[in-house]
């Protein structure tokens, strides 16, 4: 009897329990903090992983059992998490304008939440890219998006290249891009000209990627953060990451646009219907004379359209989710004759292969054409460098019988639009596949593969009889460029107690990239129109290279996380790269940041009205640029070229130096995030201090050494400065009304250039000089008299300063830098009998030298 009551006790308990596990359908409705409903909430049952997202009206519907904790999140809200306690659950969102609260890659396998990090990051959604223009690229969508980010468009051209730093450049020799990144793929974005008559179109590799494929984008600033990501990555980084499949019946959402294109505003020209000439009378005067002048522009900027149509299809199941999205893109550029388009498709299935094993793998391929006009040359076809130095007193129009006049000794804009032809295609795809394995709890592997691979060509040809290039020009270049990346990376998380988290992750990389350059060019083609034949027996010119590169690279990070209010990280990474010697090669780069989120902190709560949450950051780190020099430019190199009838190796003039080291960047910030009136407002503030040393510049050396110059270690520059950022939510509901703005000002200073000025190019004008900013403007004085007037000569023109300098001394080495203008005296009348005391006061021009100085800073004040 005894045994029978225990049986019966038994199998009531049994069915309680059952009665307690059985799981129950949990709905409701999910809206913001204003009562309206938000669909596409992600729902997610913790325990089991299932889930599903709101609908058009916020509702949701979703399998748990009690007990249970249910996520929701949305981008630009907080995320919420709620113990099932029965089958109806309401939940309002609160907005999260500055994304603390979500979730970031941190270049390891872990994710962490935007509040944890020590070092400024901006998030932009997808829905902050989509604007009403058509944006051609990921640099243009980008713009007004990024505190502290210089964005700027370098062509009228629609495919035209797109510049992008962040706090400002960061070496001399190479580039200071950032490092982008798309779905884990290391990608290219060099950014250069197929062809080089005529000063070439150069064109960003960012446009080869469609911004509609985009979900978010991660920009990443300062050496802070760069440091986990390797040296490649000292100018920040650029993490894109495109859309993919969520459970549920497939999505299919179609797109079409149209947009419209014209010049905001013309350059200044000269319009004076007058022109000079010499008045007849032998003394050299020059006197005005009514002439008529011509705006080259009208006929150079045209207004255009272009149109875009997209189709993608989503959806999925637990086990497996798609994407697949198909676009075509068309633009007219404001420059006349120009176009761009693009074709592209992509497709990612996320795959569930066990309970702790998943795979991700995506691909993406385009194909895109441009019709391009020439940027520089201005003898053979370069349209802006004619513009600038053409004198407009000629009329660039064809006659009657269709012949182009000679407006000078630059090319005739009107017939370089006409006739000359210059196009580039270029065919890319961008492949990766991820691993993702949960050995045991708190442990995560990730593996990454990621290829990058492109292929294009370039074409140019100027027809025989062109004014500034009789016997016409043909040019053809095609490129292929292969990258790829492999990376292993593992984290564990763990309790150390009830108030301690710990995070430890560990990984490796491995980098390979190589460049296939090949091209002729041909100064004679046929004296008919239209018929393109590269003739071998004509052919001036050409190119035949192939390099190869290889980065690899480990790192160790551990995070603290106490009681979810103060996170402190530190890591170490050592990195090295085949494009320097093997003694420095391997570079070691160490970071630490921490931040405190003094909003969640108990005694906050009384300030919470007013500011509703408070995060201060700070962070210092080591970053290095293995990126700077190109693949073998660490050797003396040498060239092929014929002498007497052979073939032979000619040496560069550059001297090579394998003992070169990366530069070196040490960056300190510290900022904080703040949001107000009710999450409506967010405000972000970063200020930073960023040294670089090992700076590589190629310095003139003795030409007895057989060589002109020298690449060395020879520099140093700072960049220090501030960002702000707001966004703010003024309406939402029937009108949504959002703000964002960006303020950002970066002080540059060379604080050491070896010999105290290097020459950048643009005939000299442009310099690296100590004690000024990049790029400075060098150029002439204006010769003044003694209250600061203009002194001219007896043609009413304007004289240049002469002088001596005086020798200055800095870092221990003495060079000019100080300049004196001199004047002619009458001491000097008595001593030199070709002066009169008409010359006092003027330039002396006979024992001084002509002065130059900075005359201007190409870097935004702000």
């Amino acid at each position: 009897m005894k045994q029978f009551s225990l049986l019966i006790i038994s199998f009531i308990l049994i069915g309680n329990i059952s009665i307690f596990s059985q799981e129950i359908e949990v709905s409701g409705t999910i809206t913001d903090d204003s009562g309206i409903p938000i669909p596409e909430v992600n729902v997610k049952v913790l325990e089991t992983k299932k889930g599903g997202q709101s609908d058009f009206e916020g509702k949701y519907a979703v399998s748990s059992e009690i007990g249970q904790r249910i996520e929701f999140s949305y981008i630009g809200m907080k995320t919420v998490i709620k113990t099932v306690e029965g089958a109806t659950m309401d939940i309002a969102l609160s907005y999260d304008i500055l994304n603390l609260d979500e979730v970031i890659i941190t270049g390891t396998s872990g994710m962490t939440k935007k509040k944890q990090l020590g070092s400024s990051i901006s998030s932009i959604s997808a829905k902050d890219l989509s604007t009403s223009k058509a944006n051609v690229s990921i640099g243009e969508a980008l713009q007004g998006h990024v505190a502290g980010a210089k964005i700027n468009r370098n062509s009228g051209d629609p495919s035209g290249g797109i510049s992008i730093l962040l706090r400002g450049n960061s070496t001399l020799y190479g580039s200071s891009e950032p490092l982008y990144i798309i779905d884990g793929v290391i990608i290219n974005n060099n950014s250069g000209s197929l062809v080089s008559l005529g000063g070439g179109t150069a064109q960003n590799r960012l446009v080869d990627i469609n911004p509609n494929d985009i979900e978010r984008i991660e920009v990443l600033k300062g050496a802070a953060a760069a440091a986990i990501y390797g040296s490649r990555a000292s100018n920040g980084v650029v993490q894109i990451f495109t859309t993919h499949g969520k459970t549920g019946k497939p999505k299919i959402s179609y797109t079409s646009s149209v947009n419209f294109n014209s010049i905001r505003e013309y350059m200044p020209y000269n319009d004076a219907q007058l022109k000079w000439e010499d008045d007849g009378t032998g003394t050299g005067t020059m006197h005005a004379v009514p002439a008529k002048r011509y705006n080259y522009q009208d006929y150079i900027f045209d207004k255009t359209m272009g149109y875009e149509n997209g189709l993608s299809i989503s959806g999925g199941s637990e086990q497996t989710k798609y994407s697949f999205s198909l676009s075509q893109y068309n633009n007219q550029g404001i420059v006349r004759n120009t176009d761009f388009s693009r074709k592209s498709v992509r497709v990612r299935i996320d795959q569930n292969l066990t309970d702790w094993m998943s795979l991700t793998a995506g691909s993406y391929f385009s194909n895109n054409k441009s019709s391009d006009m020439q940027n520089g040359d201005q003898w053979s076809g370069g349209l802006i460098t004619s513009l600038l130095f053409a004198d407009n007193l000629n009329d660039a129009a064809p006659d009657e019988n269709g012949d182009y006049p000679s407006i000078g000794w630059t090319t005739n804009i009107n017939e370089a639009i006409d006739r000359i032809k210059a196009s580039q295609e270029y065919y890319r795809s961008i492949n990766d596949v991820q691993v993702k394995i949960k050995p045991f709890e708190g442990a995560n592997i990730n593996y990454t593969f990621g290829v990058d691979n492109s292929n294009g060509e370039g074409l140019l040809y100027i027809p025989h009889g062109f004014n500034t290039v009789a016997n016409g020009a043909t040019e053809k270049m095609t490129t292929k460029t292969l990258l790829y990346n492999s990376d292993l990376n593992f984290t564990y998380n763990f309790n150390i107690s009830d108030v301690l988290k710990s995070t430890t992750g560990v990984g490796y990389g491995y980098q390979y990239d190589e460049n296939q350059y090949f091209g002729v060019k041909n100064q004679q083609v046929l004296p008919i129109e239209g018929i393109i034949v590269t003739d071998p027996g004509f052919v001036t010119g050409g190119i035949d290279k192939r390099t190869q590169r290889s980065m690899w690279g480990g790192f160790l990070q551990q995070s603290f996380d106490y009681k979810n209010l103060l996170f402190l990280t530190m890591a170490g990474r050592l990195d090295g790269a085949s494009t320097f010697g093997e003694e420095n090669r391997q570079q070691f780069y160490p970071k630490v940041s921490a931040s405190y989120s003094i909003s969640d902190s108990g005694f906050w709560d009384n300030y919470k009205e007013i500011v509703n949450s408070l995060k201060i950051r700070t962070a210092w780190g080591q970053a290095g640029n293995l990126t700077a020099l190109e693949p073998y430019q660490i050797y003396t190199n040498y060239g092929v070229g014929g002498y007497s009838g052979n073939l032979g190796l000619f040496p560069s003039d550059v001297q090579g130096s394998i003992d070169l080291k990366p530069e070196r960047q040490t960056e300190f910030e510290t900022g904080f995030d703040m949001t107000l009136l009710n999450n409506r407002i967010g405000i972000e503030f970063t200020y930073y201090n960023q040294d670089i040393q090992d700076l590589l510049i190629a310095h003139d050396v003795s030409l007895s050494t057989g060589f002109s110059r020298k690449i060395g270690n020879v520099g140093a520059m700072t960049n220090k400065g501030f960002e702000i950022g707001l966004k703010a939510k003024p309406l939402k509901g029937a009108i949504d009304w959002d703000i964002s703005a960006t303020f950002s000002k970066n002080n540059n200073n060379l604080t050491h250039v070896e010999g105290g000025k290097k020459s950048l190019g643009f005939w000299g004008y442009s310099v690296a000089m100590t004690g000024q900013p990049i790029g400075s403007f060098y150029g002439t004085y204006i010769a003044r008299d003694a209250d600061g007037n203009e002194l001219l000569n007896a043609n009413g023109q304007v004289q240049k300063a002469y002088g001596h300098y005086n020798m200055v001394t800095l870092d221990g080495e003495e060079f000019p830098l100080d300049p004196v203008e001199d004047y002619i005296t009458a001491e000097d009348v008595a001593d030199n009998p070709d002066l009169t005391t008409a010359d006092i006061g003027q330039p002396d021009t006979v024992n001084g030298v002509l002065l130059k100085k900075i005359i201007g800073d190409p870097n935004p004040d702000f």
